[in-house]
């Protein structure tokens, strides 16, 4: 019969299995989660921006082309830009997964001066690009103060008050962002619900006779757009739930260094949205 190793036995494994964890492992984690709430954001924004194109096609009036032939349009024939949102909404998501990244290459302990060294130039580009994008003032401020942190504290021995200093230095100017996105996620369900209709509307209007396969071709066609503009909804949602965790996962990262017992729940929270922005739109057709 089997006997229980006793617990000195089992004490060199334990080390081991604990020195193969790298100490920037929660560091890492919050790098990837937010590369990946970047990347599946910015592929909802370029749905949004595809299905944007296609309803200014579909409201195109019959006339003469001109170079407002194309402009968005709602179903009362006012005009409006996504742009200015969907921009600012792109500059948000570089600018958090570049600070992400920064932090990362500062918790690391190889290389890590020419890791944050290279990471701080760009945050500092990409904070310069939200302001110029219209993004929060007062948050592109703050962030650029902790960005410029980055430059006085670069030795392995002022790494982890680094740490501390950026990350509580950035606090304020993440939630202001993650605020700031809100309000314009939330604004681009309506936008969707005036290509929706407009899909419809126009659809109805020269939808092929019952029965013929060219109905079939058609109806198919108008369900898969239909499926994906329910996916792009959900998938902002989803999104805009995730850039509200962002925040909370920075401020518990920074907690944790103080006490590495302590909990990271938030950043568990973070990652699993993330991880769930992923499948939107697999079932869906290439746009």
């Amino acid at each position: 019969m089997p006997t229980r190793p006793r617990l000195p036995a089992l004490l060199p494994l334990l080390l081991l299995a604990a020195c193969a964890t790298p100490p920037n492992k929660p560091f890492s984690d919050f790098d990837q989660a937010t590369r990946k709430v970047q990347l599946s954001t910015g592929n909802t924004l370029e749905r949004i921006q595809h299905n944007a194109r296609l309803n200014a096609v579909l409201t195109a009036p019959n006339a003469p082309l001109n170079p407002d032939t194309f402009r968005l349009q709602t179903g009362s024939g006012a005009s409006y830009d996504l742009a200015p949102a969907l921009g600012q909404l792109q500059a948000t998501l570089d600018t958090l997964a570049l600070y992400a990244r920064t932090l990362n290459g500062l918790a690391g302990d190889r290389e890590a001066e020419a890791r944050v060294d290279a990471a701080a130039q760009d945050l500092a580009d990409s904070i310069q690009d939200l302001k110029r994008q219209g993004g929060n003032e007062d948050a592109a401020k703050i962030l650029a103060t902790a960005a410029d942190a980055l430059g006085r504290q670069l030795t392995a021995a002022q790494r982890q008050a680094a740490l501390r200093k950026v990350m509580a230095t950035a606090q304020p100017g993440l939630e202001l962002l993650a605020d700031n996105s809100h309000r314009a996620l939330s604004m681009l369900p309506a936008y969707l619900t005036v290509i929706r209709d407009s899909l419809l509307r126009h659809a109805n209007f020269s939808r092929p006779p019952y029965g013929s396969w060219q109905r079939y071709q058609f109806d198919l066609a108008i369900a898969n757009r239909l499926r994906e503009l329910e996916r792009i909804e959900a998938a902002l949602q989803a999104s805009d739930q995730a850039i509200q965790g962002f925040p909370a996962a920075n401020r518990q990262l920074l907690q944790n260094l103080d006490a590495p017992a302590s909990s990271l729940q938030a950043l568990r929270a973070f990652a699993a949205e993330a991880r769930r922005l992923r499948d939107f739109y697999r079932e869906l057709p290439d746009k």
